[in-house]
């Protein structure tokens, strides 16, 4: 046997067993071929020594939202760079397909955005476009349940019969054609105006083939209880499993709500119900500012947003409801420039300088830039200490790829589009560890992998797919902040996306897309292991 490359004197974390194993790696093609003690006789076209390192599976951003961002070049680097080889993209109940006959005019306006022709309709086209455009690393997607919703026209609560049929078709077309799963984003129209028992239909499809509900769910806040029920009601009567969303409890009133929460989801596992979170470290969110009104405001989509904002009455409900939910606008930063000089200034300081109160300028910058990004600072440390450390809980962004030169750039990204994975590592398993480097590995490699049947992906092992990451745990360092996002991370000597080498000897990221889409097997929920305890 011939190896392509061969990985030695690195300590291997196989994203199984939390303790580290002194073996040799070997690749040939786009798989793992090799795990042992250095092959005798066996010749390696290049060898990589790399003692002082670390080798992992290559990171699964479970919860990402790139989508067209792929069309443009280095729509990845800032991933590759926190050694991320696969994103799964749909979340929060959006994603590229389908694209039903409402939501075509708004589909071909993004496109265009980026010059991207939109060439697809289905799921099917969509991720045949992906591969047939290339990419840098994997991607998966989920259906996104409002893009369902918007393909057909659905902006209200109750569902006509044939757009019921339609929604079905859709979804039922969507799996077939290899997404993971459904995603709701249930603070947002339309899929904010659905009711339980129409996502438990929809659930079921899922289930049928194999796939998993993810859900954004319907409150984050005060509600946070109520929404984590219905999510486990959905996926216990559909009978599947079940990821919350980015877990959290916002706002000040809310927080140490979460090792409750964690109870709640270990008493559900312990009935039977598989379900698990997802988790990013940082105390603050990323979002549309729309997101923040009531959902009568947004019932008829962002252009009836506008017409309604402009009414006396639905100024007047939307600034109740602002002032009502408690909103902390000093905490509430723009990341567009949507008004002049708003980007990085937070809703109250932009009041002070309008002289108005700070829920009016809120609805002036609606008004001015209906697609108005925010970070607001919202989250209680020990909460997502709470959520991070759960053995089971995922790590992931929240966020999209953000290319470095993008030509329309969308603002300043929240700093965990570039530095997530190695804030993660830096924060809870390297500087002050309070969790193993190996634990710490699982929640980002085979624990997502199994949670969304990916089985080749997310492990070391012999036929496994040879997306891998080698770090030096002394240089792992999360540059992005909150002023200057756009800083790459530090750490990454390597990484190789199904075999292929993505840095050069000087640690630039190398014009390759050896990326793949990975769509849910045939076979189902036959494809996904147990997500159980870690073997080690």
């Amino acid at each position: 046997m011939i190896l392509d490359t061969l990985i030695t004197g690195a300590e291997v974390y196989d994203g199984q067993h939390t303790e580290p194993q002194r073996v040799s790696v070997g690749i040939v093609g786009r798989h793992i071929a090799w795990v042992g003690e250095a092959p005798v006789g066996h010749a390696a076209r290049q060898t990589v020594h790399a003692p002082g390192t670390v080798l992992c599976p290559g990171f699964i951003d479970a919860h990402a939202s790139t989508g067209l961002g792929y069309m443009l070049p280095n729509a990845a680097d800032h991933k590759l760079y926190q050694g991320v080889t696969t994103e799964v993209i749909g979340n929060c109940g959006t994603s590229n397909a389908p694209i039903g006959p409402h939501l075509l005019a708004a589909a071909e306006r993004e496109a265009s955005g980026i010059g991207a022709p939109l060439r697809w309709r289905g799921m099917g086209e969509w991720l045949d476009q992906l591969d047939a455009h290339g990419l840098p690393i994997n991607v998966a997607t989920h259906i996104g349940h409002s893009t369902l919703r918007a393909s057909t026209g659905a902006w209200q609560t109750m569902l006509s019969s044939t757009q019921q049929e339609e929604l079905v078709a859709l979804l039922s077309e969507g799996m077939v054609a290899g997404a993971l799963g459904m995603s709701t984003g249930l603070i947002y129209p339309p899929g904010s105006l659905s009711t339980t028992g129409e996502l438990i239909a929809l659930a079921k499809i899922v289930s049928a083939v194999g796939g998993v509900y993810v859900s954004h769910i319907r409150d984050e806040r005060h509600g946070l209880e109520d929404a984590i029920e219905e999510a486990l009601t959905i996926g216990r009567q559909a009978g599947l499993p079940t990821i919350i969303s980015h877990l959290k409890a916002a706002e000040r009133a809310n927080w140490g709500k979460i090792p409750g929460v964690l109870a709640r989801l270990e008493r559900e596992r312990a009935s039977g119900q598989a379900v698990t979170v997802t988790a990013y470290p940082y105390t603050a969110v990323s979002t549309r500012l729309r997101a923040f009104l009531p959902t009568a405001i947004l019932q008829d989509g962002v252009s009836g947003m506008g017409v309604r904002l402009k009414t006396p009455e639905g100024r007047a409900a939307a600034i109740t409801h602002l002032q009502a939910r408690g909103t902390d606008f000093a905490a509430l930063t723009l990341i567009t420039e949507s008004l002049p000089g708003g980007q990085g200034r937070s809703i109250s300081i932009l009041a002070q300088h309008r002289r108005e109160a700070p829920a009016d300028t809120a609805i002036a910058v609606l008004l001015s830039d209906p697609e108005a990004w925010i970070v607001y600072h919202c989250i209680d440390e020990a909460d997502m200490d709470a959520a991070l450390l759960w053995p089971d809980a995922i790590v992931c962004s929240d966020s999209w790829s953000y290319p470095v030169n993008a030509a329309n750039p969308v603002g300043n990204p929240h700093p965990r589009t570039y530095g997530a994975f190695t804030e993660f590592l830096e924060k809870y398993a390297l500087s002050r560890p309070r969790l193993s480097l190996g634990a710490a590995v699982r929640k980002m490699t085979s624990l997502p992998a199994d949670w969304l049947g990916l089985p080749d992906r997310g492990r070391i092992a012999l036929g496994a797919a040879a997306d891998l990451v080698l770090l030096t745990p002394d240089r792992v360092h999360a540059c992005a902040t909150y002023d200057d996002p756009r800083q790459f991370s530090e750490g990454t000597e390597q990484v190789w996306v199904n075999g292929v080498a993505m840095l050069d000897e000087e640690g630039h990221i190398r014009p390759m897309l050896p990326g793949t889409t990975l769509r849910r097997q045939a076979s189902g929920s036959a494809a996904r292991r147990s997500p159980s305890d870690p073997a080690g």
